[in-house]
């Protein structure tokens, strides 16, 4: 349920099991030494602020079952280095990787839509962000003025070539 793990700094791994379809919101929220978490194919839904402040996360494999990164779902996750995206998600949410400052490669399947307001500010690391699809199909996605406020790059490099953001 929400909150449940809420603030439990010394939560350091957790395994969910195959049971469990949805990771309900804030419920990681500021568990800030959690540095490895398994996620069954079986969740499929991870809801808002799920893993925001989760500052010892290093990177997080997004299964297959999940269509939309929700709003703020892993902002402040400080360590955060690696994000898998799969082809299944179809929206980012806003603010849903704010203040990942170490994260620095970011793919984005071309399965998504649309991008939120805010999604990536604050990724002072990022270097470099892959769209596994056509400029043209870029370019039909629905991104919000400010998706990549204090994002350090302006190029998404797509399959046919850059696009300068």
């Amino acid at each position: 349920g929400e909150w449940a793990f809420w603030g439990c700094d010394s939560l350091i791994s957790i395994v969910i099991p195959d049971n469990v379809t949805s990771i309900e919101e804030n419920v990681f929220y500021r568990c800030s030494s959690l540095a490895t978490i398994s996620i069954p194919n079986s969740i499929t839904s991870i809801r808002k602020s799920a893993f925001e402040g989760c500052d010892s996360l290093t990177s997080i494999i997004i299964p297959n079952s999940i269509k939309s990164i929700k709003d703020r779902s892993y902002a402040y996750c400080r360590s955060l280095t690696v994000i898998a995206i799969p082809v299944s998600v179809m929206s980012i949410g806003e603010k849903a990787f704010l203040g990942c400052e170490s994260l620095t490669n970011i793919t984005i399947p071309d399965s998504v839509t649309s991008i939120g307001d805010e999604a990536f500010e604050g990724c002072e690391s990022l270097i470099s962000i892959t769209f596994q699809g056509t400029i043209a199909q870029w370019k039909k996605i629905k991104l919000r003025d400010s998706w990549k406020d204090r994002v350090p790059i302006n190029l998404v490099h797509c399959t046919d070539g850059d696009v300068e953001i």
